[in-house]
């Protein structure tokens, strides 16, 4: 039970932001950490103005990704984006979903943070505050992590992701293990 109220308070303390460009800074700093990069565009420059060359067209609008900051207790820890699989043609023609289907990619940037189920909490917010608030449009969120990337697939099955399909992306030199949450499966 008490396990249960810490996970309630900590959801009531998880926020989000929509990324700004004074936010770019910081994205840039937890692109460069190692358990971010390890990860997460690790084929890409991660400079500063890399970062921004990348990031500013989705947030001005001109590329179909929402991106967010998520604060934990008003400090930002992580970033977490979303866009529909088929608004981009090199990733959705090749994973075969419908032109409703979200996909969603985090990390937690500060590392003190990590481990500590806060993963679990934020996708859970995420899924239930921005993916599956319209109740007309996405039923089917995706999730692309590594096979090999053990810690992040533990917190998507918590969530309710499961693993449907490896799909080799043209371009990546790895696989993606997708997984699939529907609004009513997930936890």
């Amino acid at each position: 039970m008490v396990e249960m109220e810490k996970e309630i308070t900590t959801h009531m303390s998880i926020t989000f932001k929509k990324l700004g460009i004074d936010d770019l800074p910081i994205l840039h700093k937890w692109l460069n950490l190692p358990h971010v990069h390890e990860w997460y565009d690790k084929d890409k420059e991660n400079s500063l103005e890399a970062v921004t060359k990348r990031y500013a067209p989705k947030i001005r609008g001109e590329k179909p990704t929402d991106c967010y900051l998520a604060f934990y207790e008003n400090k930002p820890f992580a970033y977490v984006q979303t866009y529909k699989v088929n608004d981009w043609p090199e990733f959705g023609d090749h994973v075969g979903y419908d032109d409703f289907t979200a996909s969603v990619d985090l990390f937690i940037g500060e590392k003190k943070h990590l481990s500590k189920g806060l993963g679990k909490v934020l996708l859970k917010k995420f899924l239930s505050e921005i993916i599956f608030t319209n109740t007309s449009a996405t039923n089917t969120c995706i999730i692309g992590p590594e096979p090999s990337n053990e810690r992040a697939i533990h917190v998507y099955k918590s969530v309710g992701f499961k693993h449907v399909k490896d799909v080799l992306i043209p371009g990546e030199d790895a696989e993606t293990y997708i997984m699939e949450v529907k609004r009513d499966e997930f936890r």
